[in-house]
């Protein structure tokens, strides 16, 4: 009986694993509706905790994002068709354009394209998923943004180029350099496309299509730079010998990719992590498992100051699973005693639950120190003595990192890469770089992303006055506004920025709302900020409808189940309107007559 208890157990811890990532699977195959994915999504979570690193906010943005994006029939069209057809659309307005008569419209970028945090709790710019750095001159950077294309620096970060301004594909979750040519770059993108530049980033072409899942890796071999691997998240890692022509998958059986790296000074050796942590000695060509780790996501780090190392960070889900070294180039593997301590979530103490691996997760190893080792997950983490003990480096809020004497650098970190002497940090408010790790202080890191334009936005309210005053929520970035009388911007509400506006009336009074409804105000530019009560049941729509009436003073509405006005400023709200039945996706008032307002939830109006 204890045998047969045993087994089903050990079977049922594999179905709910296998259940754990059905969706994503289910979101990279492309053969399921949005509305399976989305139930199958929601039975996952039904009985998880929701909050902060479970998850549920990414999946949430995905829905949010395909519902406007599926056909007809409910389905997502594939991004390559996507892409084809926009590529298609811009050639036929090419050959036509002689047949039009000019638009003489004007765009110009508005920004952001720095932070100027007034009550924001965590600013940023915009967030890099891929940072490369040019082996033979430091000051020549790559970054990707997750859709704001690939910019460079040849000046350490003191000036950005875009380099996909006139590129057709903007979705970039990795970069490399070719370690021998500076002027070849790489990057991986959506549904396993890699593109490649000869000319520093002025053109590029699709060099591969190698699954239906992200590229978030590439590692080009510096002895022989025909052989490229490239990690594609939720498919596997591939092998090219031919520059990228040809690819071939060197470990089937593991279906995740996070990493990749060359033992230093021996491009023989090779390791790969998925939900496994795999080890070739013949350039990548076949792979040996190693065991002794738990099934799930996996970073590798390596150091020029002794080879024999590897350390692997491991996941717990969205949490920190446990941390491993090597002194055999990865044939073995010791798991070093972090009991009770979580160093992926936002608690800068490292005991809280929580967290967002695999994507906001990574290792790095000071390429002169070997027992100096990063790890991250929301903040990044510093040891000294080769993993055993961790300390933090930053703090995700302004005010708090400076109290407590340590750096700040954006929630959510995405990559790590420590190059020559200096540590660079990607997280979902840009990139920072810190150049003198070993002490940790107010000033530990340097944000380098002012001058990139990657933020993105949800939605954006303009001013119904003579002075122009434009407001904006974002994706990891909160909600901001623009003045064109002083040319700058504000950040005043942290999160993930929803619906706002700007007061009919007086441009001082900008009110913005985050995710699922909560709703904020500030009646002096972003000098102070005043949360908003929410009306039961306190919570809406991912995005949830948030209007000001075009012609009575101070009034505004929100839309939950019911449709709310609030008569003073959001202060106290009741409902005007019967239980729709669900949250409402979109609400809006007629300009010629505000007692007309339209109403939708899913497919009804």
């Amino acid at each position: 009986m204890k045998i047969r208890l045993l087994l089903a157990a050990a079977i049922l811890f594999v179905v709910n694993s296998v259940r754990a990532q059905e969706y994503l699977q289910m979101i990279d195959e492309g053969t399921y509706s949005v509305a399976e994915i989305v139930e199958n999504a929601e039975n996952y979570f039904a009985d998880k905790d929701k909050g902060r690193g479970s998850g549920y906010k990414q999946f949430k943005r995905w829905e949010y994002m395909a519902n406007r994006l599926m056909n007809e029939d409910g389905y997502l069209v594939s991004f390559s068709e996507r892409l084809n057809e926009l590529e298609n659309f811009n050639a036929y307005l090419n050959e036509t354009s002689s047949e039009r008569a000019s638009l003489n419209d004007n765009w110009v970028e508005l920004g952001p394209t720095s932070w100027n945090a007034t009550t924001h709790w965590s600013p940023g710019v915009g967030r890099i998923t891929g940072i490369a750095v040019d082996a033979t001159n430091n000051d020549h950077i790559i970054v990707g943004a997750n859709t704001g294309g690939v910019w460079k620096t040849t000046d350490g970060g003191q000036n950005w180029t875009p380099l996909g301004d006139y590129f057709s594909n903007l979705y970039v979750y990795s970069v490399a350099i070719d370690p021998t040519d500076s002027d070849t770059y790489f990057f991986g993108s959506s549904s396993g496309l890699i593109y490649k530049s000869i000319d520093a980033g002025a053109t590029w072409n699709e060099i591969a299509d190698i699954s239906n899942s992200l590229i978030n890796k590439i590692l080009i071999n510096p002895d022989n730079t025909d052989i490229i691997f490239a990690s594609s998240q939720n498919a596997g890692v591939y092998r090219s010998t031919d520059g990228g022509s040809t690819w071939v998958e060197p470990v089937p059986s593991d279906i995740r990719a996070y990493d990749i790296e060359f033992k230093p000074g021996d491009t023989n050796t090779v390791y790969i992590s998925g939900l496994g942590f795999h080890k070739s000695t013949d350039g990548g060509a076949t792979f040996t498992t190693i065991t002794g780790f738990a099934n799930d996501a996996k970073m590798i780090g390596v150091s020029p100051d002794n080879p024999d190392v590897v350390y692997v960070v491991e996941a717990n889900g969205g949490s920190f699973g446990g941390f491993y070294t090597s002194t055999d180039s990865g044939s073995t593997f010791t798991e070093l005693d972090h009991t009770g301590r979580n160093y992926f979530g936002y608690d800068t103490a490292g005991f809280q639950s929580g967290g967002q691996a695999p994507r906001d997760m990574d290792i790095t190893v000071n390429p002169n120190d070997v027992n100096e080792v990063f790890i991250a997950g929301i903040l990044v983490w510093r040891s000294s003595d080769g993993g055993a003990n961790f300390d933090i480096t930053a703090d995700w809020i302004p005010g708090d990192a400076a109290n407590a004497g340590i750096g700040y650098h954006h929630a959510d970190v995405d990559i790590l890469e420590y190059v020559n002497t200096n540590l660079f940090v990607g997280s979902d408010g840009g990139i920072f770089k810190a150049a003198n790790t070993s002490t940790v202080n107010a000033d530990y890191y340097e944000d380098l992303t002012d001058g990139i334009g990657i933020r993105q936005w949800y939605k954006i309210g303009v001013s119904q006055t003579p002075e122009v005053v434009v407001t904006g929520g974002s994706q990891d970035n909160g909600s901001s506004f623009y003045s064109a009388a002083t040319g700058e911007w504000i950040d005043f509400v942290g999160a993930d920025g929803m619906e706002g506006f700007v007061d009919k009336d007086d441009t001082n009074v900008v009110y913005a709302m985050i995710q699922n409804g909560r709703m904020y105000r500030t009646d002096n530019g972003g000098v102070t900020l005043l949360n908003l009560p929410e009306p039961p049941p306190g919570s809406g729509n991912w995005v949830t409808p948030f209007e000001q009436d075009p012609v009575i003073t101070n009034t505004i509405y929100c839309g939950y189940r019911n449709v709310y006005v609030s008569a003073n400023k959001g202060g106290n709200w009741a409902p005007i309107s019967q239980d729709f039945g669900g949250s409402l996706d979109e609400l809006k008032i007629a300009q010629s007559n505000n007692l007309v307002m339209y109403a939708s939830r899913g497919g009804i109006m």
